[in-house]
């Protein structure tokens, strides 16, 4: 291979993981895990903000006198997106799945040996994993083989994603944008941007106190956790319609730079479901959301069942045309044709990695693994083998495609889970065993969105390969930390159990949920609605093109409204208002140099409080929880 010379046409890519960045993800491992455990369990928080961890960490490397480099911070974000917090969780959960009351509700009365270990086994219990029946289950091939080669085949789409929207439509990707001004600001310190930097982090960890510290540290709230719920004032003119502003300043940030037809595609997304369509559906009888529904009634709930009794099945057909409609045949050929040529030319900055047997060999591996998997496990899985197999490669492209467009917009989609579940409920399928095996669904990551880390490589000039290498030294240590420490937090009180209150709301939740989809309950599984839905977005896509507007990005913004609740929408909106007046104030020139360094002050400032106040709640926590 040619040595790289760095130039303007092909820039050099330097390497950032470094042994100071291994030693710093090592402490970050060992520091934020038990914390991220303990908020999914005990509050239901998500993990804790990358930009304040990666602030800090920055921060102690400035004072003993060695900064860090642009892409070692990049380096280091990348490698915290791909730790495995959760996985000694998912263990447990299976267990308790397993020996659930309430499958007896539902009429199941029993589940496959092979899914989770049985009540009889004594593992769930026993509360240890060191316990014998786990190695049966953990060890066994298709435990291990199938998610590691799931993980090189969603590689492969990634690689697909980064021809098709990196280099082809070079779409903008403003996440990326946000975390490379951030590793450039943090790591260069220029006086301005750092200024501007430094003021909106204090501003977002103020107002973070009031929303963040004092609930958590004194159970003083002084501003609703979620959002106001305006509902009950609205309902009184449009029955069953929800409405609010939404608390949590990270919302307000995507109108501060996305483009207008995104923010308003999205808005009317949202409105048209949430507002619009509850009242048409409460109105005038239709589905059992409108026999639920009660005056007055919250955002929660209305969220609830709304979304599964009417929204479900038609965001489902809506997202099945969006993502497949971006599989355009010329697109397509012209992305293989990259990918058969990249053995033999230098790719634009970018390390030779690529051929287009890494895209089909692990694809066509995961797919036949799979397969195998069912015929031995659910050999009375209804047409096999070609039903599953059109499945995962149908929707393993259309997700791959929606997410990859969306994230390049700088938007947030995703399919509903337990799709696969469609096609039993299809072919009316009796049996028991395929309700516990899916048809496997490949997405375009591997340690995060692939065609997101390489833009965001580009922009940082750092090594993607380096961002591979961490992903695959880091992710199987997580995975052992998140195994001691789930054992830590296990031996200290049953989970769920009072003393982790959010897994005694959520797991039984979650099992009814699964529940749901074996047993199928009259009014929430309507096929037809698919075909709807995938016809309004047909007919959406003729209409915006005949009249020459960007179909796709509109219909992808427009997907991501429905699924978002209208505060958080409306948020956007307000978002965008102060966009408009600070590109008043002080120029839109101006105001563009700085935009991606007020979206990450805040999202770095908001990450703090919450790390200050999860961290002094669970010292607190912990000084008491040892009574238990």
């Amino acid at each position: 291979m040619m040595a790289r010379e760095e130039s303007p046409e092909y820039p050099e890519y330097k390497g950032g993981f470094t042994w100071r960045v291994l030693l710093i993800m090592l402490f970050i491992i060992f520091v934020v895990t038990p914390i991220n455990i303990w908020t999914n369990i005990s509050i239901g928080a998500g993990a804790l903000s990358s930009f304040a961890i990666l602030v800090i960490a920055v921060e102690l490397a400035s004072l003993f006198g060695n900064p860090l480099t642009v892409q070692e911070i990049a380096t280091l974000l990348v490698g915290m997106g791909g730790l495995y917090f959760y996985y000694g969780l998912s263990r447990i959960e299976s267990a308790y799945f397993s020996q659930s009351p309430l499958l007896t509700l539902y009429g199941i009365r029993g589940i496959p040996y092979w899914v989770a270990p049985l009540p009889e086994s004594g593992f769930y219990s026993s509360r240890s994993f060191w316990h014998p029946v786990t190695r049966g289950i953990w060890l066994r091939l298709d435990n291990i083989l199938l998610p590691s080669m799931t993980a090189l085949a969603g590689l492969s789409l990634g690689i697909l994603n980064k021809i098709l929207y990196v280099d082809q439509e070079k779409l903008p990707y403003p996440g990326a944008q946000i975390n490379a001004v951030l590793c450039s600001t943090i790591a260069e310190r220029e006086e301005s941007r750092f200024f501007v930097f430094s003021v909106s982090l204090l501003a977002a960890s103020f107002y973070g106190v009031f929303m963040y510290i004092f609930p958590i540290l004194l159970n003083v709230r002084v501003i609703p956790s979620l959002w106001f719920d305006m509902s009950p004032w609205i309902q009184a003119y449009l029955p069953g319609a929800c409405f609010g502003i939404a608390t949590n300043l990270p919302t307000l940030l995507p109108g501060l730079y996305l483009p207008p037809s995104v923010i308003f595609s999205q808005l009317i997304g949202s409105v048209l479901v949430w507002v619009v369509g509850n009242w048409l559906v409460v109105t005038h009888g239709i589905t059992e959301y409108s026999k639920l529904y009660t005056p007055g009634m919250p955002i929660y709930y209305i969220y609830m069942f709304a979304y599964q009794y009417v929204w479900m099945m038609p965001i489902i057909g809506f997202g099945f045309f969006v993502g497949l409609s971006a599989l355009k045949p010329r697109a397509v050929r012209k992305a293989f044709s990259t990918l058969v040529k990249s053995g033999k030319t230098r790719g634009l900055g970018v390390e030779r990695i690529f051929s287009i047997w890494l895209v089909i060999i692990p694809f066509a591996c995961v797919i036949l693994s799979n397969l195998l998997s069912i015929w031995y496990w659910a050999p009375d899985y209804p047409l096999f083998p070609w039903l599953p197999a059109a499945f995962s490669i149908l929707v393993s492209l259309a997700q791959a495609l929606l997410i990859g467009r969306a994230t390049g917009t700088g938007i947030s989609v995703s399919f509903p889970g337990n799709l696969d579940k469609l096609a039993l409920i299809a072919t009316n399928y009796k049996g028991i065993n395929g309700w516990f095996l899916s048809p496997v669904i490949i997405t375009p990551s591997f340690g995060g969105d692939v065609a997101f880390n390489f833009k965001f490589s580009q922009l940082t000039r750092s090594s993607f390969t380096d961002f591979l290498k961490i992903f695959f030294v880091v992710g199987p240590i997580s995975i052992a930390f998140s195994i001691i420490f789930t054992q830590v937090l296990w031996n200290m009180a049953p989970i769920p159990s009072a003393a982790y209150p959010w897994s005694s709301v959520e797991w039984p939740r979650r099992v009814m949920y699964r529940a749901v989809w074996i047993t199928r309950p009259p009014g929430v599984f309507r096929l037809d609605w698919i075909v709807y839905g995938a016809l309004v977005g047909l007919g959406s896509h003729l209409l915006l093109s005949a009249v020459g507007l960007p179909a796709n990005t509109i219909l992808v913004s427009a997907l991501a409204g429905m699924s978002t609740l209208p505060p958080i929408a409306m948020n956007m909106l307000i978002g965008y208002v102060l966009r408009l007046i600070l590109e008043r104030i002080v120029g839109k020139e101006r105001y563009n140099k700085y935009k991606f360094i007020v979206v990450a002050g805040v999202s770095a400032g908001t990450g703090l409080a919450v790390t200050m106040g999860i961290s002094g709640f669970l010292i607190l926590r912990s000084i008491t929880l040892w009574f238990y």
